[in-house]
Order: structure tokens, then sequence, then C-alpha cells
């Protein structure tokens, strides 16, 4: 009894202690409303001024009608998260920051993506990117190596093609690349088998991937001997490595 009765004494008593503070506390918490209201109804922190960066192939102005900043409404009330999502939904923008710089200024930075192929599908032609995300429709000159997929694919700005023949011909051409074999065209024939097309219009029948290293380490010893003895081929089969064959125009 008597421990709760000290221990009653000992709340009041730190009750007691902070009574003097009272009006101090309330004095500051009064001062931090009436600042954060003056803050947000403060013209000053409208913003003035609109910075963007890294933008090479996408308009200032696309990116500033996406960003839609609103210039009367205090900056720090505006959702620059969303800004950014907007942003990104440019086919050629792969990521985007909006920071605020007081006290009126917002600086918008944006990288953007690269072309990496053009991807057919029926009469239909586009540039990608790494991550296989349509930019544009493909012109007719492109020097970009040519993907062709089975019709119907989608090829609608800002699409990314997740189709496993998309990512596999993406994947086989990188590693053609890092063989030092740079086709013109890549396409998959109605069983499945990988077909490139070298510049001069040589095919290349290379069938499934799954030796396709080894395949591939034949590809410049052939090519080689076929100039050097001017002979006239249309393909070469390397569906079977071990037995190489030529397909005579």
């Amino acid at each position: 009894m008597n421990r709760a009765r000290s221990a009653r004494r000992r709340k009041a008593s730190a009750t007691a202690r902070l009574r003097p503070f009272w009006i101090p506390i309330a004095l500051v918490g009064v001062i931090a409303v009436v600042a954060g209201a003056f803050a947000v109804a403060w013209p000053g922190f409208e913003p003035k001024y609109v910075q963007v960066t890294g933008n090479r192939v996408v308009p200032r102005s696309e990116i500033l009608a996406k960003a839609a900043i609103a210039g009367h409404i205090n900056m720090w009330l505006q959702n620059t998260g969303a800004m950014a999502s907007r942003i990104e939904s440019i086919p050629y923008v792969a990521g985007a920051g909006v920071y605020r710089l007081p006290p009126a200024s917002i600086v918008i930075a944006v990288r953007e993506r690269a072309p990496f192929a053009a991807v057919r599908s029926d009469d239909r032609a586009a540039l990608v990117d790494r991550d296989l995300r349509v930019l544009q429709s493909a012109p007719d000159d492109t020097a970009l190596p040519e993907f062709i997929l089975k019709p119907g694919v989608a090829l609608e700005p800002g699409r990314f093609l997740t189709a496993a023949s998309a990512v596999a011909l993406r994947d086989d051409y990188e590693a053609m690349i890092a063989a030092h074999v740079i086709p013109v065209e890549l396409t998959f024939d109605r069983f499945g088998g990988l077909v490139a097309t070298m510049r001069g219009g040589v095919q290349i029948l290379l069938g499934d991937d799954g030796d396709l290293t080894k395949k591939l380490a034949l590809v410049d010893p052939i090519l080689a001997q076929v100039v050097r003895k001017q002979r006239r081929v249309s393909a070469v089969d390397l569906r079977a490595p071990a037995t190489p064959v030529l397909v005579f125009k």
C-alpha cells in the first residue's frame, strides 16, 4: 500500500515538474502550426523554374507535359514520385527523378533508352532497346539488326516484349556478337531452329542454341573459305556442327 502511494507521488511529482513548461511547449506548437501554414501559403515555394537534364531524344516539352507540374501550388505539396512515374511512361525514358530545389526550382533528371534492334512481326517493324521495350516504329533505313518474330506480336511504343522467342533472339544475338559473328537478321525456322542472315545474304542455319558457342566458332572459318574460293553459297548448315553442310545457289 505504501509502495503504491509512493509511486503515485513520484508520478505526480514528474507531472508537477513539467507544469511550468506547458505554456512554452504550447507556444512552440502554435508557432510550428503558424510556420507550416505560412510555408504552405507562401507563393515563394510555387515552382517558377524547371530544369530538364539527360534528354537527347525526348523533347523537353513532352517531359514537362508528362510531369504536369502545377505552377500555382506549393512544390512541397506536389507528388514528385507520381511525376517521375508519368515521365517514365514515355517509351524512350528508362528512368526519371524529380527533385525540389528551394525556394522555387524543380530539376527533372531523365535517363534515356538506346535502340538495340529492330523487331518485325507481320508488316510492322519497331525499334526496341536492350530490355525489349518498344521505342518507336523502325525507319526503313535502320542499320540495326532485325529480329523476325511470328505474326501477331503487338509492337505499340512503350510495350515490353516478353515473348520467349523475342528474349531468345536477343540473347542469341548477344552471344553471336561476343563470338564476333555479326548477323543482320535473326529468326527461327518452322522447327524452332535459329537462322542468322549475314551481310551479303548468306544464311547460317544454327538449329537449337544448346551448343551455340561451338557452332559459332565454325562460322568465320567457313565463311572465309567461301569468300576466298568465290563459291556461290546461299546457306551454311551448322545444325550438326560435326558435319557442316554448304548449300549452293
